[in-house]
């Protein structure tokens, strides 16, 4: 009996389906990466977004509050405030403006301060009426969840 030794020439049919088999996969894998990124993206750049707004309404408290001490006392505590522009400056308004760049709402809430008998600020003690706590929120929708950042402050009256 002769041994036959064939030469194999070119690649077999298994060997491409399996090589386009690993191609497909690291493909798919690689466009879920892409689309993971994108994803985590656009949230990291929804929430700074979100910061940013927040801290512009603690701006615009503060704008308030060096304007005149009495604009922030007389406000009602644990009611939403929106900070809106009138006559070219900040003001502090019961009506909501609606959405910010329509996706965005945003709202500040005061809240009594207290001190305790160190003067320092405590959850119980005797109410401070110089000081104010001032939340800013803002609150948007992601992908069906919704979002909210809080930036939370101190004002003091400062000119008494």
């Amino acid at each position: 009996m002769k041994n036959k030794i064939y030469k194999q020439r070119g690649i077999g049919m298994v060997e491409i389906i399996v090589l386009t088999a690993i191609i497909v996969i690291v493909f798919a894998g690689f466009i879920e990466l892409a689309r993971y990124s994108l994803i985590t993206q656009k949230r990291s750049e929804a929430k700074i977004e979100a910061a940013n707004l927040a801290a512009e309404a603690i701006e615009a408290v503060r704008s308030v509050r060096d304007e005149d001490w009495n604009n922030l006392s007389s406000l009602s505590l644990g009611t939403k405030y929106y900070s809106v522009i009138l006559a070219n400056k900040w003001n502090l308004t019961l009506t909501d403006p609606g959405q910010i760049n329509g996706i965005y709402d945003r709202w500040i809430i005061f809240e009594r301060v207290y001190r305790d008998a160190d003067d320092n600020i405590s959850s119980s003690g005797a109410e401070d009426p110089d000081s104010k706590k001032v939340t800013a929120t803002v609150e948007w929708n992601d992908h069906g969840q919704i979002k909210q950042f809080n930036l939370t402050t101190y004002f003091t009256n400062w000119t008494n």
